[in-house]
Protein backbone atom coordinates (compact mmCIF):
# COMPACT_ATOMS: atom_id res chain seq x y z
CA UNK A 1 0.00 0.00 0.00
CA UNK A 2 2.40 2.78 1.15
CA UNK A 3 5.61 1.92 -0.30
CA UNK A 4 7.41 5.68 1.45
CA UNK A 5 6.04 4.66 4.90
CA UNK A 6 8.91 4.92 7.28
CA UNK A 7 9.12 2.61 10.12
CA UNK A 8 6.63 3.41 13.25
CA UNK A 9 9.07 3.37 16.70
CA UNK A 10 6.98 3.89 20.12
CA UNK A 11 9.78 4.78 22.77
CA UNK A 12 8.03 4.41 26.55
CA UNK A 13 9.75 5.79 28.86
CA UNK A 14 10.18 3.98 32.36
CA UNK A 15 10.12 5.39 35.49
CA UNK A 16 12.69 4.14 37.76
CA UNK A 17 16.11 6.03 36.32
CA UNK A 18 17.31 6.44 32.68
CA UNK A 19 15.78 3.51 30.76
CA UNK A 20 13.74 3.39 27.52
CA UNK A 21 11.47 0.66 25.82
CA UNK A 22 11.57 0.53 21.99
CA UNK A 23 8.51 -1.29 20.55
CA UNK A 24 8.65 -1.74 16.52
CA UNK A 25 5.10 -1.24 15.22
CA UNK A 26 4.46 -2.75 11.75
CA UNK A 27 3.45 -0.87 8.65
CA UNK A 28 0.41 0.26 7.33
CA UNK A 29 0.24 -2.66 5.27
CA UNK A 30 1.14 -5.12 8.12
CA UNK A 31 4.25 -5.57 6.45
CA UNK A 32 8.11 -5.35 8.22
CA UNK A 33 10.28 -2.53 8.68
CA UNK A 34 13.63 -2.16 11.15
CA UNK A 35 15.32 -0.06 13.63
CA UNK A 36 18.59 -0.40 15.37
CA UNK A 37 18.91 0.68 19.03
CA UNK A 38 22.45 1.76 19.67
CA UNK A 39 23.74 2.36 23.75
CA UNK A 40 27.17 3.09 25.12
CA UNK A 41 27.65 -0.13 25.29
CA UNK A 42 26.34 -1.77 22.04
CA UNK A 43 23.28 -2.14 19.57
CA UNK A 44 20.58 -4.51 18.35
CA UNK A 45 18.44 -4.74 15.22
CA UNK A 46 14.35 -4.86 15.65
CA UNK A 47 13.73 -6.26 12.53
CA UNK A 48 9.84 -7.90 13.24
CA UNK A 49 6.38 -6.14 14.11
CA UNK A 50 5.91 -6.32 18.08
CA UNK A 51 9.68 -6.51 18.53
CA UNK A 52 10.56 -5.27 21.77
CA UNK A 53 13.44 -4.07 23.46
CA UNK A 54 14.40 -2.38 26.98
CA UNK A 55 17.48 -0.26 27.54
CA UNK A 56 18.86 0.93 31.16
CA UNK A 57 21.83 3.11 31.98
CA UNK A 58 23.50 2.22 28.66
CA UNK A 59 22.75 -1.28 28.14
CA UNK A 60 20.51 -3.07 26.55
CA UNK A 61 18.11 -5.94 27.28
CA UNK A 62 17.67 -8.96 25.25
CA UNK A 63 14.67 -8.48 22.52
CA UNK A 64 11.54 -9.66 22.58
CA UNK A 65 8.65 -10.01 20.24
CA UNK A 66 5.26 -9.20 22.15
CA UNK A 67 1.86 -10.11 20.71
CA UNK A 68 -0.29 -7.79 18.84
CA UNK A 69 -3.18 -8.15 21.81
CA UNK A 70 -0.77 -7.46 24.45
CA UNK A 71 0.54 -4.50 22.90
CA UNK A 72 -2.71 -3.01 21.90
CA UNK A 73 -4.05 -3.60 25.32
CA UNK A 74 -0.77 -2.27 27.04
CA UNK A 75 -0.37 0.54 24.87
CA UNK A 76 -3.58 1.89 24.27
CA UNK A 77 -3.32 5.35 25.18
CA UNK A 78 -0.12 6.01 23.28
CA UNK A 79 -1.76 3.78 20.34
CA UNK A 80 -4.30 6.27 20.07
CA UNK A 81 -2.58 9.55 20.45
CA UNK A 82 -0.47 8.56 17.30
CA UNK A 83 -1.08 10.65 14.35
CA UNK A 84 -2.98 8.48 11.09
CA UNK A 85 -0.15 7.37 9.01
CA UNK A 86 0.33 8.76 5.72
CA UNK A 87 -1.47 6.38 2.86
CA UNK A 88 -0.62 6.37 -0.75
CA UNK A 89 -3.56 5.40 -3.81
CA UNK A 90 -2.53 4.47 -7.23
CA UNK A 91 -5.23 4.74 -10.03
CA UNK A 92 -4.81 3.14 -13.74
CA UNK A 93 -5.91 5.19 -16.82
CA UNK A 94 -7.00 3.87 -19.93
CA UNK A 95 -4.86 4.27 -23.04
CA UNK A 96 -4.59 8.39 -24.13
CA UNK A 97 -7.08 9.19 -21.84
CA UNK A 98 -8.40 11.06 -18.45
CA UNK A 99 -10.87 8.17 -18.09
CA UNK A 100 -9.76 5.54 -15.56
CA UNK A 101 -10.46 1.98 -15.83
CA UNK A 102 -13.03 0.24 -14.99
CA UNK A 103 -11.23 -1.64 -11.81
CA UNK A 104 -9.92 2.12 -10.63
CA UNK A 105 -13.33 3.64 -10.88
CA UNK A 106 -14.59 0.79 -8.44
CA UNK A 107 -11.06 1.51 -6.27
CA UNK A 108 -11.19 5.12 -6.09
CA UNK A 109 -14.85 4.56 -4.47
CA UNK A 110 -13.35 2.57 -1.89
CA UNK A 111 -10.13 4.76 -1.40
CA UNK A 112 -12.78 7.93 -1.04
CA UNK A 113 -14.67 5.83 1.73
CA UNK A 114 -11.07 5.24 3.68
CA UNK A 115 -9.97 9.22 2.81
CA UNK A 116 -13.30 10.42 4.30
CA UNK A 117 -12.02 9.10 7.56
CA UNK A 118 -8.49 10.35 7.43
CA UNK A 119 -8.34 13.38 9.72
CA UNK A 120 -7.91 16.73 7.21
CA UNK A 121 -4.56 15.93 5.59
CA UNK A 122 -2.09 17.37 2.55
CA UNK A 123 -3.18 15.36 -0.50
CA UNK A 124 -0.93 15.36 -3.61
CA UNK A 125 -1.65 13.92 -6.80
CA UNK A 126 1.20 12.81 -9.58
CA UNK A 127 -0.03 12.16 -12.53
CA UNK A 128 1.78 10.06 -15.14
CA UNK A 129 1.79 9.21 -18.55
CA UNK A 130 3.25 6.27 -20.56
CA UNK A 131 5.62 7.22 -23.33
CA UNK A 132 3.57 7.10 -26.35
CA UNK A 133 2.77 10.22 -27.75
CA UNK A 134 4.97 13.39 -27.71
CA UNK A 135 6.96 14.86 -24.15
CA UNK A 136 4.48 17.70 -24.47
CA UNK A 137 0.81 15.95 -25.18
CA UNK A 138 2.16 13.44 -22.04
CA UNK A 139 2.41 16.11 -20.07
CA UNK A 140 -0.95 17.73 -20.54
CA UNK A 141 -2.35 14.31 -20.17
CA UNK A 142 -0.76 13.62 -16.73
CA UNK A 143 -2.12 16.72 -15.39
CA UNK A 144 -5.64 15.86 -16.48
CA UNK A 145 -5.44 12.72 -14.89
CA UNK A 146 -4.20 14.91 -11.58
CA UNK A 147 -7.16 17.42 -12.37
CA UNK A 148 -9.54 14.33 -12.69
CA UNK A 149 -9.00 12.87 -9.35
CA UNK A 150 -8.78 16.20 -7.32
CA UNK A 151 -12.43 16.97 -8.63
CA UNK A 152 -13.56 13.52 -7.52
CA UNK A 153 -12.11 14.38 -3.83
CA UNK A 154 -13.70 17.58 -3.96
CA UNK A 155 -17.10 16.37 -5.30
CA UNK A 156 -16.61 13.94 -2.60
CA UNK A 157 -16.05 16.42 0.16
CA UNK A 158 -13.00 15.18 1.00
CA UNK A 159 -11.63 17.22 3.99
CA UNK A 160 -8.40 18.54 3.23
CA UNK A 161 -5.90 20.84 4.36
CA UNK A 162 -4.39 21.35 1.19
CA UNK A 163 -4.11 19.39 -2.65
CA UNK A 164 -1.21 19.76 -4.37
CA UNK A 165 -1.59 18.40 -8.13
CA UNK A 166 1.55 17.16 -10.05
CA UNK A 167 1.79 16.23 -13.91
CA UNK A 168 5.14 14.04 -14.34
CA UNK A 169 4.11 13.26 -17.54
CA UNK A 170 6.02 10.36 -18.70
CA UNK A 171 8.99 10.77 -16.58
CA UNK A 172 9.78 9.01 -13.45
CA UNK A 173 7.89 6.03 -14.90
CA UNK A 174 7.03 3.28 -12.71
CA UNK A 175 7.67 0.48 -15.09
CA UNK A 176 10.95 0.87 -17.47
CA UNK A 177 9.22 0.78 -21.38
CA UNK A 178 11.06 1.50 -24.38
CA UNK A 179 9.47 4.59 -26.03
CA UNK A 180 6.30 4.41 -28.29
CA UNK A 181 5.73 1.09 -26.62
CA UNK A 182 2.50 0.87 -24.42
CA UNK A 183 2.48 0.50 -20.66
CA UNK A 184 -0.38 0.23 -18.90
CA UNK A 185 1.00 0.26 -15.34
CA UNK A 186 2.30 3.75 -16.01
CA UNK A 187 -0.70 5.56 -17.09
CA UNK A 188 -1.59 6.62 -13.46
CA UNK A 189 -2.43 9.22 -10.69
CA UNK A 190 -1.01 8.20 -7.47
CA UNK A 191 -2.88 9.96 -4.59
CA UNK A 192 -0.61 10.92 -1.34
CA UNK A 193 -1.78 11.55 1.74
CA UNK A 194 0.13 12.77 5.22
Amino acid sequence: MNKYMIPLVLVLAGCAGPSERFLLLPQADGSASSIVVKTATGQTALETPYASVATSRGKIDKPQILAKPEVEKRYADVLGSLPARPRSYDLLFELGTDRLTPASQEFLKKAIAEIKDFPAGEFVLIGHADNIGSDASNDALSLRRARLIERELQRANVKALSIEVIAKGARDPRVAQKRGVAEPRNRFVEIKIR
